[in-house]
């Protein structure tokens, strides 16, 4: 019996049948991205094993280079038909301009994340291309304060992708900022809306007024002790220990005993992991297994468990009324609290946020109040005048005239102007899986992120002007003609139902800590120290991470 011959593609058939895996894969790539993610890895893993049968006859000596052959045809075309889509003009962020590898790939984010300086970066871009730019493969950042409003308010987007990226690998359980399902997002924030009411912070003001005593105390050992402190790591110590009583009813020490566990480093570590995974949240898992890239954060959350733990082993009638009595539901005649997975979720959210960007606003405010003593000497005039040392008054006695001082208020909101807690990372968008939204004018298709950076928008002469990087606390005042101050581009806090909820607590603190300190100290900064070196070592890694600030502190006689 003749056998029967094998056939054979021609050998650039078979490599064609490679180049049809690549392009089929980029169709499957647009589908899955966004909505499965664990799926695609594999799909992307496995798939470019399809064309070797066709590919191995034409290396009969060798499967490992067929192998290889297939691999690299398949990735090679997956990668060129990407970039053709992404430059293409039927991408539907083809008409927004901005820089050609920032729509090429989110490494040009990665790297702008690396550097530290995704601010001045996104101000750049605004300045070159205008209000609207496109500022990755399906990214948009917007400095338009109509459309801002239509993007953070009620009728808003939920929150963006880089929130998949954000969130710790290997955690069920999401805290309450990351969720980005805006029904779900809404229900988890009752509990925190119920903790942050006003009755609620006047609870906490206690807390407040026994961390603050510490403080002065520490500062005015240290003036002896020293010649300088930092005073950027004092306020951080000081935003630490506070939030570790208010959110578990104690446990830390950094004023008392210093970072002696490392936990500020570890919070500085793990956040500067999670601004490279936000830009690319499928590698989130394999850079937190790299060693040291995830080590810290994972071990700050470990930290933050056992704190936990204790806490719930506490009691409330141990600690008195805190975040966790809320969180835990602990405070109510009916209680349901919340899972441990979420409950640890939120108190490790309540300390990161809570504490690290507190602390930067602090350490800003003194950093510009001591750049103009001018400015540092009227706002010790209100102080003074205000609360009067000789009657034995301080401005933790009465935080509602502390809410009513003009020049107070006024250079606080001017330093959350110029730098924002968040500085570029309001980020919002259409839900997993949803449709397209049209927002005021703009449509924005799904799965795209629309960045509202704050830094920019309060640095825009049609908002803020005049000198809008100038700081410059009298434009709140409302006593200089042609001067313009919108509240509606005003976005520390962000806006709408997703705004930051410890508004009103980080307004107290910011408060009574800066009209106090400004009342007990004399302060300069060291002697022969560059005051630039403060804005150029402040790094942009969703929140500032911020440098040192030297201070020479006196007590005031």
């Amino acid at each position: 019996m003749a056998k029967i011959p094998s056939v054979h593609l021609s050998h650039s058939d078979a490599l064609l049948s490679a180049v049809f895996c690549g392009l089929s894969l980029h169709l499957l790539f647009n589908k899955l991205e966004i909505t499965h993610i664990t799926a695609l890895k594999r799909i992307l893993i496995l798939s470019p094993l399809l064309p070797v049968p066709a590919i191995l006859p034409h290396y009969p000596n060798s499967a490992s280079v067929a192998i290889l052959v297939s691999y690299g045809i398949v990735y090679g075309t997956l990668a060129a038909s990407i970039l053709i889509y992404r430059l293409s003009p039927i991408h539907p962020l083809a008409k927004y301009p901005g820089p050609l590898l920032a729509k090429c790939s989110q490494f040009w984010n990665i790297y702008n994340s690396y550097t530290g300086r995704t601010h001045l970066n996104h101000l750049n871009l605004h300045k070159r291309y205008g209000p609207i730019v496109r500022t990755g493969p399906n990214e948009v950042s917007v400095c338009d304060a109509d459309v801002v409003q239509a993007i953070l308010g009620p009728d808003g987007l939920a929150k963006g992708p880089i929130w998949s990226g954000r969130h710790t690998p290997k955690r069920k359980h999401y805290s309450l900022i990351s969720i980005r399902n805006m029904a779900e997002h809404l229900r988890r924030r009752k509990v925190w809306n119920r903790a942050f009411s006003i009755p609620r912070i006047k609870n906490y003001e206690p807390i407040l007024r026994k961390r603050l005593d510490q403080l002065v105390d520490a500062l005015q050992a240290a003036s002896r002790s020293n010649k300088h402190v930092d005073l950027a790591e004092w306020m951080s110590f000081f935003a630490y220990d506070f939030m570790g009583d208010m959110a578990f009813g104690g446990f830390f020490e950094l004023m008392r005993d210093g970072d002696v566990d490392g936990l500020w480093k570890m919070m500085e570590k793990g956040i500067r992991v999670q601004a490279y995974t936000q830009h690319i949240p499928w590698a989130a898992p394999i850079l937190y297994e790299l060693p040291g890239m995830g080590k810290n954060a994972s071990k700050l959350m470990n930290f933050v468990i056992e704190t936990s733990k204790k806490r719930i082993e506490r009691g409330v009638a141990f600690t008195g009324e805190d975040l966790s009595s809320h969180l835990l539901d602990e405070v109510s005649a009916s209680p349901q609290p919340a899972s441990f997975g979420d409950f640890s979720s939120d108190a490790f959210l309540a300390i990161v946020a809570g504490s690290d960007t507190t602390a930067t606003v602090l350490s800003n405010i003194f950093f510009y109040i001591l750049s103009d003593k001018m400015i540092f000497e009227r706002l010790r005039e209100e102080v003074d005048h205000n609360f009067p040392r000789k009657e034995g008054t301080a401005p933790s006695d009465d935080s509602t005239k502390l809410a009513n001082m003009p020049y107070l208020n006024a250079v606080i909101n001017e330093a959350l102007r110029l730098q924002p807690p968040v500085p570029t990372g309001l980020q919002r968008g259409p839900e997993p899986g949803a449709e397209g939204k049209m927002v005021g004018n703009m449509f924005i298709p799904p799965g795209t992120g629309v960045y509202t950076p704050p830094y920019v928008i309060h640095r825009d002469e049609r908002y803020f002007s005049p000198d809008p990087d100038r700081f410059w606390p009298e434009r709140w005042l409302n006593t200089q003609p042609k001067v313009i101050t919108n509240q509606a581009a005003f976005l520390p806090f962000s806006l709408g139902p997703m705004n930051c909820v410890g508004k009103s607590l980080a307004q107290l603190e910011l408060r009574i800590i800066v009209a106090t300190l400004v009342q007990q100290f004399e302060m300069d900064f060291k002697v022969g120290w560059d005051p630039a070196n403060w804005l150029n070592d402040l790094e942009d890694c969703f929140v500032f991470i911020k440098g040192v600030l030297p201070v020479v502190l006196s007590p005031r006689a």
